[in-house]
């Protein structure tokens, strides 16, 4: 029984698949006229082949008797520049390894909608960064950094947190205009002197005010 089965399938003739190499004549939405030895032929390019066919590129063409014509590779290009051209959603799928992106001259990622990034772990390494988002949303739960030199420059800037604490060796603020600091305490503390300078320097107080030192000198 299997070796009948063996013989039908032997019998039966398969298309008659033509292969020729030619020369890319007109490419356009899709849709592309090659020139080979014999005539000219009207083509699409295959799913298997990712690099889009320009006009003047030597390709590879398979005739399907009822299914057209198809480019199967592209062999020649007199330009150095590629396209990679696909229809629908592209998976790129690794079970074991790293997947590894390098370029000499920069990488760039484009996305008219969004752009997701999902990691266990992110790293950035790089001499110098520049960051321009119009909007910017950050959830987490501990910040870290190291900066050895920063500097802002913002028409304005709110921040609302619930503790804030700072350990800085120095500390210069230069304000043009006002400053206000408004609190149900405030308690300043320091080890050896406290300077107030001013034009005129106002204490006003609805209940209290209070001097305690060794020595007070007014005027």
């Amino acid at each position: 029984m299997r070796n009948n089965v063996a013989r039908k399938i032997e019998t039966i003739e398969p298309e008659a698949t033509t292969q020729e190499a030619g020369r890319v004549v007109r490419a356009a939405g899709g849709a592309f006229v090659v020139s080979t030895g014999s005539a000219e032929v009207e083509a699409r390019r295959a799913v298997s082949c990712m690099v889009e066919p320009a006009a003047g590129d030597v390709v590879l063409v398979s005739v399907l008797p009822e299914h057209g014509a198809y480019i199967l590779a592209v062999l020649e290009r007199q330009g150095s520049d590629l396209c990679v051209v696909l229809d629908g959603d592209l998976h790129i799928k690794l079970p074991r390894g790293r997947f590894v992106l390098g370029a000499a001259e920069g990488v760039t990622l484009a996305s008219g909608k969004e752009v997701g990034v999902v990691a266990g772990e992110l790293k950035v390494n790089a001499r110098r960064g520049s960051l321009l988002v119009e909007s910017l949303s950050y959830i987490g739960t501990a910040v870290q950094a190291e900066i050895e030199k920063a500097k802002v420059k913002a028409a304005a800037f709110d921040a609302s947190f619930e503790r804030v604490t700072q350990r800085l060796k120095r500390v210069y603020r230069f304000v043009e205009e006002l400053e206000q600091l408004r609190a149900e305490r405030v308690d300043y503390v320091a080890k050896k002197n406290m300077s107030l300078r001013g034009e005129n320097t106002l204490v006003t107080a609805e209940e209290l005010v209070k001097l305690d030192g060794a020595q007070i000198h007014l005027g």
